[in-house]
């Protein structure tokens, strides 16, 4: 049995805008996050230490090597002053 061509027109335009957005998605999360891919299966130890890195450096993504750390981080609290309702 033939398939009409009018159905694989339509059907080869969903799936290009399918895996055009799919792409774009990704490429918009590697974006906000540094150039870095996407976090999967992030745990509290890895929480904690994003909001280390967040509070030494002021982004979640850098990381800092001083052996000392800047004044302003003995300012910042670490204490969560609102219970986080997940």
């Amino acid at each position: 049995m033939p398939i009409p061509g009018e159905v694989v027109f339509s059907f080869a335009i969903i799936a290009a805008v399918g895996i055009g957005g799919r792409y774009a998605i990704k490429e918009y999360q590697k974006f906000e996050n540094w150039g870095k891919p996407k976090r999967y299966n992030v745990d509290h130890w890895d929480r904690k230490m994003m909001e280390r890195d967040s509070r030494l450096t002021g982004n979640v993504n850098f990381q800092s090597a001083q052996t000392i750390a800047p004044k302003s981080f003995s300012t910042n609290s670490a204490l969560e002053l609102e219970y986080p309702f997940m």
